[in-house]
């Protein structure tokens, strides 16, 4: 006989992975550990959801999608272009990273593990990437407008990096210089972009022996 299914016991495994995920985050959570806390034996788990990969993206879809609704909202009092794209910069590179004690890197440490048998599927990206190309296309000049997908798909890259940074590096964020010279480029006219202030790398020594023999002589 089918087992039946109960909302309230489907959510109270959500409520605990969620709280497990934000704690000690998904690699060192395993179903034992999620089914202790929602008060469930470990089978019922697999009752209503298939791998511990299932249960991550039943969380991260609705926790990511009220992100972007968040932003959007936030758009709407923004009319510059260039305010509006440093608005969503700051929120992809820096704000998603952090919140909730950066739950966004749960979704690294998962991709990074996921095989064929745990059922990744990449809907959920390709819908963020486009509906991050949507709003792209309102700050960019026009002539570049058609890029807006493929600019998408790279910020999103940067914010995989920024969210795997904000784990490794004790709450590191994207730097505010890095958006603002972004943001100035991307919407710059073509004839303005050769006028952008450089952001000078870090000087690097060009004889390695030299350097380390001063370092030496320094002590």
């Amino acid at each position: 006989m089918a087992q039946i299914k109960k909302k309230e016991i489907r959510q109270a495994m959500l409520d605990a992975a969620y709280k497990l995920f934000s704690k000690q985050g998904y690699s060192e959570t395993n179903i034992a550990n999620i089914a202790r806390t929602a008060g469930v034996a470990p089978a019922n788990v697999y009752v209503y959801f298939p791998s511990k990969l299932e249960i991550l993206f039943s969380i991260y879809e609705p926790w990511l999608t009220k992100q972007f609704d968040a932003l959007e909202k936030s758009l709407r009092r923004t009319t510059n272009p260039r305010q509006r794209l440093r608005k969503i910069l700051s929120t992809l590179w820096r704000d998603i990273p952090s919140v909730d004690n950066g739950f966004a890197n749960n979704m690294m440490q998962a991709i990074s593990v996921a095989n064929g048998r745990d059922g990744y599927s990449p809907a959920l990206r390709l819908a963020i990437e486009e509906r991050l190309a949507r709003l792209l296309e309102d700050c960019l000049p026009a002539s570049d407008r058609i890029k807006a997908r493929d600019l998408a798909g790279v910020m999103l890259m940067a914010f995989d990096g920024y969210a795997l940074n904000f784990h490794l590096k004790g709450g590191a964020v994207c730097p505010a210089r890095q958006l603002t010279l972004f943001a100035d480029i991307l919407v710059a006219r073509p004839q303005e972009r050769g006028r952008l202030p450089v952001v000078k790398a870090e000087a690097r020594p060009t004889n390695p022996a030299a350097a380390d023999g001063r370092e030496r002589a320094a002590r």
